[in-house]
């Protein structure tokens, strides 16, 4: 089991307390397409900060491949999360005084990769997600379906085993967000990355294989959504 919480709580204590995460049991396997979905205030955006080692919880237990995450040291949460996990927001976190190429080296920056060589594996990567010819362009110069096409890619550079989208859609038109959902199902697919989606919206819900319902911080129905997400995606493949 690649990822498995059992039991998690957390309260915030900011005057009157708020317990946002009750009891949060959860497996992941290795490879799955997997969304989480909630509404405002469900708990979701706290339980994707402690999947991703961005928040501690209080109780419980989180294991990442078979490792018990918890009480770590702000070096050994980034040591984790620069190896194993890899992020992709809703507002894109794109550095706007860096070029496309630049913004997807950074990952490989913080772990000591030699210019060249980051600089070549950006640039595959780009090439990969059909962006080749927007390598040296500036955030505010490209679309915001580029813009989150950069961000899978500085996303995926490191070679994570986890790949967590917050709302990855949020920000952008229908069509779009259908071809980045498109997109994110290929990788799944085709590489075998095991993907989890936070999302308040039906429609990408239903583009992943299993939807995760989380409701006042407790999770209820978790839905096999195997058989409609294939015939969503039909034969997406990720460019080349």
């Amino acid at each position: 089991m690649l990822i498995e919480l059992k039991d998690v709580n957390k309260t915030y204590n900011n005057g009157q307390p708020l317990h946002v995460l009750k009891g949060i049991n959860l497996s992941i396997d290795s490879g799955e397409f997997v969304s989480i979905m909630g509404a405002s205030g469900s708990g979701k955006s706290t339980l994707l900060n402690i999947l991703g080692i961005l928040d501690n919880y209080d109780t419980g237990e989180y294991h990442i491949d078979g490792r018990l995450i918890k009480n770590l040291t702000e070096k050994q949460a980034a040591d984790y999360r620069n190896r194993m996990i890899g992020f992709i927001f809703q507002s894109f976190n794109l550095i706007g005084f860096k070029t496309a190429v630049e913004n997807v080296e950074l990952p490989l920056f913080y772990q000591g990769v030699n210019r060249h060589k980051r600089h070549e594996l950006a640039m595959q990567y780009l090439d990969k997600l059909g962006l080749t010819d927007w390598a040296h362009h500036y955030p505010n110069e490209m679309s915001g379906g580029q813009k989150q096409r950069v961000a899978i890619a500085r996303a995926l550079i490191t070679g994570p085993k986890i790949l967590l989208a917050d709302e990855p859609t949020g920000a952008l038109d229908s069509k779009t967000s259908e071809e980045v959902m498109q997109l994110l199902s290929a990788l799944n697919r085709d590489e075998g990355v095991t993907i989890i989606v936070v999302t308040h919206e039906s429609g990408v819900a239903n583009c992943t294989n299993k939807i995760v319902h989380i409701k006042d911080g407790i999770i209820g129905e978790i839905q096999d959504n195997r058989t409609h997400s294939a015939s969503a995606f039909g034969t997406a493949t990720i460019m080349k």
